[in-house]
């Protein structure tokens, strides 16, 4: 058995947020639809301030930045983007 792909979504969770429960179906969805499994966490803004706790998105295998600005931390959300970026590290903006 394979490991489960592994998605960080980096964003504010906001469970009254229709796009926010819309990213979680669209993961769900895709895993069914693919037939692999997948794990997903969401990550909030400010726990991407620090560049040592930036560095641990290395252990996903892909990002999602999510809608719902403003977020409580835009640095923290541009610091996630900027990871992805700088490292070609697969990235999914909404």
């Amino acid at each position: 058995m394979s490991s489960p792909v592994k998605i960080g979504v980096i964003g504010d969770f906001t469970p009254e947020y229709r796009s926010h429960q819309a990213i979680n179906a669209s993961i769900e969805h895709a895993a069914k639809r693919s037939e692999i499994e997948i794990e997903y966490r969401w990550l909030p803004t400010p726990s991407l301030l620090d560049p040592a706790d930036v560095e641990r998105l290395e252990e996903f295998d892909g990002l999602w930045a999510s809608s719902g600005s403003p977020y409580k931390s835009m640095e923290g959300m541009l610091n996630g983007i900027e990871f992805a970026r700088s490292r070609d590290w697969p990235l999914v903006g909404t």
